[in-house]
C-alpha cells in the first residue's frame, strides 16, 4: 500500500512539471532605445522610440523539469525546453490609447502626442527602417575544442538572418583577450568571410581564463565605436550574442555572480558604465552556451555564469547547445528574431524640449489590466539641438479665430498650440513681419549659425506682439499700432508672425511655406473720437446760428423801435420766444448764454487733457504716454518703494479725456475705489477715484 501511494505521489509530481504552465510575470515596458535623430513632421518635432513590452516568464519556471536530470540528460531538457518558441516570454499588446510618453522640461511632465506605431517586424521590412547592430563574440579559447566550429556555424547563421538595415561586428577572444575583431559592416559577405578567416582556436595561455573582463572591454569597445564608424550608420536596435562554453577555471573574477553585474552593465546601456555624453541604449545579451565536459565545480560555474548573461526582460535569452545538434543554429536565430519581432516602433510628436544637453523621459500606462510597469530614461543626452525645433502651433484653431477676427493695427490676437512655458506666458513674444521683409523659403543646408541669423533678421523689426494673457495653450497678444505690418491690399490683407518662446529659446516655424500668416485689416474708425468730432461740429454750428440770430434781432430792432414785435416763423426755425423770456443770446444781467439749455452763467466745457495722482510718495502726471508703475526702477516710471508692490506692477495712461490703468499680473493686485481690477486689460478711472497698487494709494484729479 505504502509503495502504491508512492507510485500516485511520483506519477503527480511528473504531470505537474509536465503540465503546468510556468508562471507569468506582470508585463514590463522598457525602453530600449530613444532615438535622437528625431525628424520633422509637418513642420513638428517627432521622436522615435523601440518599446519591448511583454510578460516574463523565470528561468527556473521554463527550466525546473530539468533539475531531475544529470549530465548529457540535463543538457537534453535544457536544450529542449529553452528552444521552444517563446519560451521565456508571452506577448503583451501594447495599450497605445493607454500609454503616456512624456518628457521633463523646467520641472513639469509634459506629455507627447502618439504618432503612429508599428511592430519591429514590419517596421525592419521597410526600405531605411529599423535595423540591429549585432555584437557577435566567438569563444576561440584553448578548451573550446570541437565546440569552437559549432559556436563559428551559429555566429554564421545570425550574419545570414541579416535585414537590409542591420549592421553586425564580429570579435574571436581566447583566454586573455580579444584577438580578432571584423568592425562593423552592412557586408553579410565580408562577415561571412571575416568567420571562415579563424579556422581553429588558440592555443591555451594558462590555467585560467578571465572571461568577465574579456566580454566587458569587448562590448564596451564595439559598441563604444558604434556612433564614430564612417560610412555606417547605426541603426535604432542593438544586440551581442555571446557564444562560448563558459569554463573559466578558477578564475574568482568570471564567478558565476559577476555575470549579474555584466548584465546589470549591458541593460543600462552606457559604454563606459557612467559615461552621459551618448544616448542610453540598453543592449539585449543572448547567451549560447556550449559546454564541454568538465569537473563539477567548473562544470556549474560556466552554466551560471552564462544563464546570469540572458537579461531576459529586454530581450536577452539563454541556450544550450548539447552538441551535434541538427537545425540548431537555425532554431535559435528564430527564437530571438521571435522575440525582437514583438518589440514595437512607437513615433512621438514632442511639443517641448528642454534647452540643455540632456533630457529625462518617462513612459507610463495608466487604466491597464494587468497594471504595466512603465520606465524612465534619466538626463540622457539626444543628440540634437533643441532650439532648432519648432514651437509647436496648432494652426487650424488659430486660422479660425482670426477669420472671425482679423488682425488689425492696435488690437489683439490669439495663438493656440502646445506651449512649454505652462502659466508664464509673458516667456511669450510674438513678432511681426513687415509687409516688405519675406520669411526664406527654406532652411535646408543652412548651419546653426546662419539659423540664428535667419531669426535674428525676422524678430528684430520694432513689429513686437506683447502678450497680455495665457496658458499652456493658448496667449494672446496685443499688437503693435502700426499698419507696416499690413502684407496685399485692401479687402484681403494678411499679417505673417513668429511667435518666440524665451523659456525654451524656440521660434515658430520660419520658413515661407509654413509661418504663422492671418488674415488682418485696416485699423477702425474709432466710435468715441468720431462721435467727440461730430459733437463739436454740431456746438460749432449751433453757436453759428446762435450768434447770427442774435445779431438779425438787433437790427431788427433798431429798426422797428420794439422790442416784443414778434418774428415772422420760417419753416424749420425754432418758435419765436414769449415775450416775457430773454432774448436769445441774453441771460440774467446780460450775461451771455450759448445754445438752447438752461439759463445761466457761462462754464466753458474744456476737456481734460491730463491726470494727476497724488500720494505721500509724491505728485506724478499722466499723458497719453503710458507709464510703467513698480518696484523695479530699470522698467518702472513710476517708481514705488515698496515690497508688496511687483517689480512690474501696472501701467497707465490717459487718452480721449479718460484715465486708464492695466494691472500687469502683480502679486498684491491693482484697486480702483477699493474694488480689484482683472490682470492684463486696460480699465477706466473715474475723476476723483482712490486708485491704489498694492498698499499705495493715489488721489487722482484730472486737468
Amino acid at each position: 500500500m505504502v509503495h502504491l501511494r508512492r507510485g500516485w505521489a511520483l506519477l503527480a509530481l511528473i504531470a505537474l512539471l509536465l503540465f503546468t504552465n510556468p508562471a507569468v510575470g506582470a508585463p514590463e515596458a522598457h525602453l530600449l532605445r530613444i532615438d535622437p535623430r528625431a525628424s520633422i513632421q509637418d513642420s513638428e518635432p517627432v521622436l522615435t522610440t523601440v518599446i519591448d513590452l511583454v510578460q516574463h516568464k523565470a528561468m527556473s519556471d521554463v527550466t525546473s523539469r530539468c533539475a531531475n536530470f544529470r549530465g548529457d540528460d540535463e543538457l537534453a531538457c535544457l536544450s529542449s525546453e529553452l528552444d521552444k518558441p517563446k519560451a521565456l516570454f508571452t506577448n503583451f499588446t501594447f495599450p497605445e490609447k493607454d500609454a503616456y510618453f512624456m518628457t521633463t522640461v523646467g520641472g513639469r511632465d509634459v506629455p507627447a502626442e502618439l504618432v503612429d506605431i508599428t511592430s519591429w517586424g514590419e517596421a525592419k521590412k521597410k526600405n531605411g527602417g529599423a535595423g540591429t547592430a549585432w555584437l557577435i563574440m566567438i569563444d576561440a579559447s584553448g578548451q573550446m575544442g570541437s565546440r569552437f566550429n559549432e559556436a563559428r556555424a551559429i555566429a554564421k547563421a545570425f550574419i545570414d538572418q541579416m535585414g537590409p538595415n542591420d549592421i553586425i561586428d564580429v570579435m574571436f577572444f581566447n583566454d586573455r583577450e580579444i584577438v580578432k575583431h571584423s568592425k562593423w559592416t552592412k557586408e553579410r559577405r565580408l562577415a561571412r568571410n571575416f568567420v571562415d578567416g579563424v579556422p581553429d582556436i588558440f592555443r591555451k595561455q594558462g590555467r585560467n581564463k578571465n572571461l568577465f573582463n574579456i566580454l566587458k572591454q569587448g562590448i564596451t569597445d564595439g559598441f563604444r565605436s558604434l556612433h564614430n564608424v564612417g560610412g555606417v550608420e547605426a541603426p535604432l536596435h542593438q544586440a551581442t550574442v555571446i557564444l562560448s562554453d563558459g569554463n573559466v577555471g578558477t578564475d574568482v573574477a568570471s564567478a558565476a555572480p559577476a555575470a549579474l553585474q555584466l548584465k546589470d552593465y549591458l541593460t543600462k546601456g552606457r559604454f563606459p558604465e557612467g559615461n552621459k555624453t551618448v544616448p542610453k541604449i540598453p543592449v539585449p545579451v543572448i547567451s549560447v552556451w556550449l559546454p564541454n565536459q568538465a569537473k563539477d565545480e567548473v562544470f556549474v560555474n560556466a552554466r551560471n555564469f552564462m544563464e546570469n548573461l540572458a537579461n531576459s526582460e529586454i530581450g536577452g535569452a539563454f541556450f544550450v547547445v548539447k552538441g551535434d545538434e541538427n537545425g540548431k543554429a537555425k532554431r535559435i536565430v528564430q527564437a530571438v528574431a521571435s522575440r525582437f519581432d514583438s518589440m514595437v516602433v512607437a513615433r512621438w510628436i514632442l511639443p517641448c524640449l528642454s534647452p540643455k544637453v540632456t533630457h529625462t523621459f518617462k513612459l507610463v500606462f495608466k487604466s491597464v489590466e494587468p497594471p504595466v510597469s512603465g520606465d524612465n530614461h534619466i538626463e540622457v543626452p539626444l543628440g540634437v539641438d533643441p532650439t532648432q525645433w519648432p514651437v509647436r502651433i496648432n494652426v487650424a484653431q488659430t486660422e479660425a479665430a482670426a477669420k472671425k477676427k482679423p488682425l488689425t493695427p492696435g488690437g489683439t490676437v490669439t495663438i493656440f498650440g502646445d506651449f512649454c512655458w505652462g502659466s508664464d506666458f509673458d516667456k511669450a513674444e510674438l513678432y511681426l513681419l513687415p509687409k516688405d521683409q519675406s520669411a526664406p523659403n527654406s532652411l535646408e543646408g543652412r548651419g546653426l549659425d546662419e539659423l540664428a541669423k535667419v531669426r535674428k533678421q525676422l524678430i528684430s523689426q520694432e513689429l513686437v506682439a506683447k502678450a497680455i494673457r495665457g496658458d499652456a495653450l493658448s496667449v494672446e497678444f496685443e499688437l503693435p499700432d502700426s499698419e507696416r505690418f499690413l502684407r496685399g491690399k485692401k479687402d484681403a490683407f494678411t499679417a505673417q508672425l513668429v511667435l518666440f518662446d524665451q523659456s525654451s529659446n524656440r521660434t515658430s516655424a520660419l520658413t515661407a511655406g509654413e509661418i504663422i500668416t492671418l488674415p488682418a485689416d485696416e485699423k477702425p474708425l474709432d466710435l468715441l473720437l468720431v462721435g467727440g468730432v461730430s459733437f463739436g461740429g454740431l456746438v460749432l454750428v449751433l453757436l453759428v446760428i446762435g450768434v447770427a440770430r442774435g445779431g438779425g434781432d438787433k437790427k431788427r430792432r433798431g429798426r422797428r423801435g420794439s422790442p416784443n414785435t414778434p418774428r415772422p416763423v420760417v419753416a424749420g426755425s425754432p418758435p419765436p420766444p414769449h415775450p416775457n423770456t430773454l432774448p436769445s443770446g441774453v441771460g440774467p444781467s446780460g450775461t451771455s448764454q450759448v445754445g438752447f439749455g438752461p439759463v445761466g452763467p457761462s462754464t466753458p466745457s474744456v476737456p481734460a487733457t491730463q491726470a494727476t495722482l497724488n500720494s505721500h510718495l509724491g505728485q506724478y502726471r499722466v499723458g497719453a504716454t503710458p507709464k510703467k508703475v513698480g518696484r523695479d526702477p530699470g522698467v518702472s516710471d513710476i517708481v514705488l518703494t515698496e515690497p508688496r508692490v511687483s517689480g512690474m506692477h501696472a501701467a497707465v495712461k490717459f487718452e480721449y479725456g479718460q484715465l486708464m490703468v492695466r494691472d500687469e499680473g502683480s502679486n498684491n493686485g491693482t484697486y480702483i475705489n477699493g474694488a480689484r481690477v482683472q490682470p492684463h486689460g486696460w480699465q477706466p478711472v473715474p475723476d476723483g477715484s482712490v486708485l491704489r497698487f498694492g498698499p499705495i494709494e493715489f488721489t487722482v484729479r484730472f486737468e
